[in-house]
């Protein structure tokens, strides 16, 4: 799904959740669970299977209905830009209190033309999962003991008829921000990792049994973030970079980190396939490359404005603001 999409499918779930109101956390995390898959089954006829593992809660839900559509498209194709830099590869590993990446990345490129068909997700299937994402809030959220809480969801929906299958993974804390406005939909759109599955063991599978469930590892999470925004910037972007692209993505990499509690990584290696050139970076010369958008700036004074028919109109403030400190710093090159 591409940006703009997800946008709209992320504002429907914030519409969605703005007529309900916070309960009271007083669910223990079986509670919670349990609150879930009857929520789904009473509000929108869905069967959702449940499973934690370690800090990861799991949720599968099968349907029998098509995940997307294609449609063609009409009108002027665009116009074909050069773009002056292009990633032809990017690898993201972690090793050894290491983030590594590699990555080649040409000049001067013509992009494929533009297909005269595009691609979305069916509208009973976004219906489905906005309830999903509305269940967390109301049961999962309302976990009374924070120890209990799951760090990460991996949601699993799956077109049982056909195999296919999409799984989102999903940092709890990010969802609540985003929930309460304290996160924009794009920022949201890059830090939730969505990719689509096909297995012939899908087909019929009413349970989820033949997924390998696993604990969300920090390493995973955040190198496929890394991923995410580094792909977005260069192929996606409405400003993409033109010059400097070791610089472009070690601030992307600075500006993934700095938002999460891992710690476990002492450096971060870049390695340009193309320039023959290796950079490595601390952890304190990251703080150099951090950048405080607008959004991060101003959320500490915005006004969440909710509506509940049993209490009336009712305004609530989130007060939450992120700081960070800067220093300049040089980072180490490798000849």
């Amino acid at each position: 799904m591409n940006l703009r999409a997800l946008s709209i499918f992320l504002l429907a779930v914030s519409l969605l959740n703005g007529c309900s109101w916070p309960k009271d956390k007083h669910y223990t995390s079986s509670e919670a669970e349990k609150k879930f898959i009857t929520f789904c089954q009473t509000e929108g006829s869905i069967t959702a299977t449940t499973r934690s593992v370690g800090k990861t809660q799991w949720i599968y839900v099968p349907l029998e209905i098509p995940l997307f559509d294609i449609k063609a498209t009409r009108g002027e194709k665009p116009k074909r830009m050069r773009t002056p830099l292009s990633l032809l590869s990017l690898e993201v590993k972690y090793k050894t209190s290491a983030f590594s990446l590699e990555y080649d990345i040409i000049p001067d490129v013509l992009p494929p033309e533009s297909p005269s068909y595009a691609s979305g997700y069916n509208e009973a299937y976004t219906k489905k999962r906005q309830l999903i994402y509305q269940g967390i809030q109301e049961t999962f959220f309302n976990i009374k003991d924070p120890a209990e809480m799951p760090a990460f969801f991996v949601i699993v929906v799956a077109d049982i008829t056909k195999g296919v299958a999409t799984r989102s993974t999903l940092y709890l804390e990010d969802l609540r921000k985003f929930m309460t406005e304290a996160l924009p939909p794009d920022e949201y759109y890059m830090r939730e990792q969505n990719d689509i599955i096909g297995n012939p063991e899908l087909v019929g599978d009413k349970t989820g049994q033949y997924l390998t469930y696993q604990d969300v590892a920090w390493t995973d999470f955040l190198t496929d973030q890394m991923k995410t925004r580094i792909k977005y910037k260069f192929s996606g972007s409405t400003f993409p970079p033109k010059t400097e692209p070791d610089q472009v993505i070690i601030a992307l990499v600075a500006n993934t980190v700095r938002f999460y509690p891992f710690q476990d990584f002492t450096t971060i290696k870049l390695s340009n396939f193309r320039e023959k050139r290796e950079l490595e970076f601390s952890k304190e010369q990251l703080k150099a490359y951090e950048e405080k958008p607008l959004w991060e700036s101003e959320r500490g004074r915005m006004t969440v404005i909710r509506f509940d028919p049993k209490k009336g109109l009712i305004t609530g403030n989130t007060p939450e603001t992120i700081t960070s400190n800067t220093t300049d710093t040089t980072p180490t090159a490798k000849e």
